[in-house]
């Protein structure tokens, strides 16, 4: 018996995705990079099966985070009449589910490698559209997850990357996105020669970010929440804090072999190794944070858990939810413990897809878990969590994406109450050098995007200054 098709919406577009919608259904290559929280998934779902109506394809296959697999099935679902199939379990259950005959085929990057072969013969034996979320995860062109993809794209009729930051980090990441669209028409054909072109210490570097800018406007549906949504404020606040009188003699020695070490390098050569020295740098972050994760005899407490205390009891005296994020897994721990008594919800890279979706429900639902604490790399995407309306940064590290995806956690469609996010700075250490970066390269990426009408060629200049640097470790 042939399965009746129901390819009408089960739930109101909005206006501002309503637009989206129809330009998606009839466009072979799309790239949706609306800001988070705006309704995506909704967008896509709704605007594939107008294509399906139109026979223009046949099925779906949507490749997302691991984490966001039974949030895509769960979407499609309450957005549509149509048949979500997570593609999970052995190679014989994977093979079954191909079989179902579903509307979308929903499966993580990482297995696109694993499955490849299956993958390819299920784009040729169709007319598949393929929907990158978050396709930022593929902006290094030379991963076999990249590479597999660029070849799975000549099998498809209809392409879409959706990511509400596309510019993850660098100017660099747009590449491999484009090219899994067009085959290298719009950004051309060679990523070393696109790298080179937007490489930051040469000369002409603003005016190559222009013409980008210029191509990836017109060549993209961008919206801001603020100019399509009516949510409550949000409000950013910086709270600064004295580290305690052990946490800083750790610090400062810690710091002083680092000065050494970066004094001794020349500035071109700090630039061009800039990604390990970072790595290094978070031993900073670590000791500003919790002396603990590096030092096991340390027993003071750190000056942002005494900072942490006051905001967690102001915040739960008016009855709200919060989150706090840290980067540190084993900082997720310690304060799940320090905050037994609120009977807080953590998530983490070690918890499982199943179980992260069941933490969040419970946050949303439940009156007994006001507290989430989670790290930004395990939670940023694709949740919504605006049962709270405060999120508290404990600590950071110098990626953009994690700090930009994972506040609009709670700021989005759904969101009734002002929203407040704090940053836990700890003073006269790298937290301040950290947030200059992340701001620097925030202007970077709402440059590109078209979030900022221009910028300033002191940008550059700040955030490749050796000076601010060492100014960081108190050279």
């Amino acid at each position: 018996m042939i399965r009746q098709q129901n390819f009408e919406p089960k739930t109101k577009a909005l206006e501002h995705q309503i637009e989206a919608i129809d330009y998606i259904a009839k466009t072979p290559t799309v790239a949706l990079f609306d800001e988070q929280g705006l309704g995506k998934s909704k967008i896509i779902i709704d605007a594939m099966a107008q294509s399906m109506k139109a026979g223009d394809i046949e099925g779906v296959l949507v490749i997302a985070p691991m984490s966001l697999l039974y949030i895509w099935e769960a979407e499609v679902a309450k957005h549509s009449f149509l048949l979500p199939v997570v593609l999970k379990g052995s190679k014989r259950e994977k093979k079954y589910r191909f079989l179902t005959g579903a509307n979308f085929y929903i499966t993580n990057y990482e297995a696109v490698v694993a499955e490849y072969e299956r993958f390819r013969r299920f784009c040729k034996s169709r007319k598949v559209a393929i929907v990158l979320d978050e396709s930022a995860r593929i902006k290094d062109p030379s991963t076999k997850t990249a590479q597999a993809l660029f070849d799975l794209a000549n099998f498809s009729v209809k392409r879409v990357i959706a990511t509400g930051t596309p510019v993850a980090n660098k100017p660099q990441d747009l590449w491999a996105q484009y090219f899994f669209l067009d085959n290298g028409q719009l950004l051309g054909d060679n990523f070393n020669d696109f790298k080179s072109k937007t490489n930051e210490k040469l000369t002409g570097y603003v005016e190559e970010l222009e013409q980008i800018k210029g191509l990836i406007k017109a060549n993209s549906i961008r919206r801001r929440k603020d100019d399509v949504l009516e949510l409550p404020e949000r409000i950013f606040r910086n709270i600064y804090v004295d580290l305690e009188d052990e946490q800083k003699n750790i610090y400062e020695t810690c710091s002083r072999e680092l000065l050494v070490e970066m004094s001794n390098l020349d500035g071109r050569v700090i630039i061009d190794q800039i990604d390990n020295i970072l790595k290094k740098l978070l031993r900073l972050t670590q000791i500003a944070s919790n002396p603990w994760l590096l030092d096991k005899n340390y027993e003071e407490t750190p000056a942002k858990f005494k900072q942490l205390d006051r905001l967690i009891v102001e915040t739960l005296s008016n009855h709200e939810k919060l989150i706090v994020w840290s980067c540190f897994v084993d900082n997720i721990k310690v304060l799940s413990s320090r905050y037994k008594s609120y009977k807080p919800l953590i998530i983490y890279g070690q918890v499982s897809v199943e179980d992260r979706a069941l933490i969040v429900s419970k946050f949303q639902e439940s009156e007994k878990n006001r507290i989430l604490i989670a790290n930004p790399a395990a939670a940023r995407e694709g949740f919504t969590l605006t049962r709270a309306n405060t999120a508290i940064y404990l600590d950071r590290n110098f990626s953009l994406v994690d700090y930009l995806q994972s506040q609009d956690r709670i700021y989005r469609i759904g969101q009734t109450k002002p929203c407040t996010v704090y940053k836990l700075l700890a003073r006269n250490t790298l937290d301040e050098y950290i947030d200059l970066v992340i701001d620097l390269k925030s202007r970077i990426a709402g440059f590109l995007q078209s979030d900022k009408e221009g910028l300033g060629h002191d940008t550059l200049d700040l955030l490749l200054n050796k000076k601010e640097l060492l100014r960081a470790l108190g050279g």
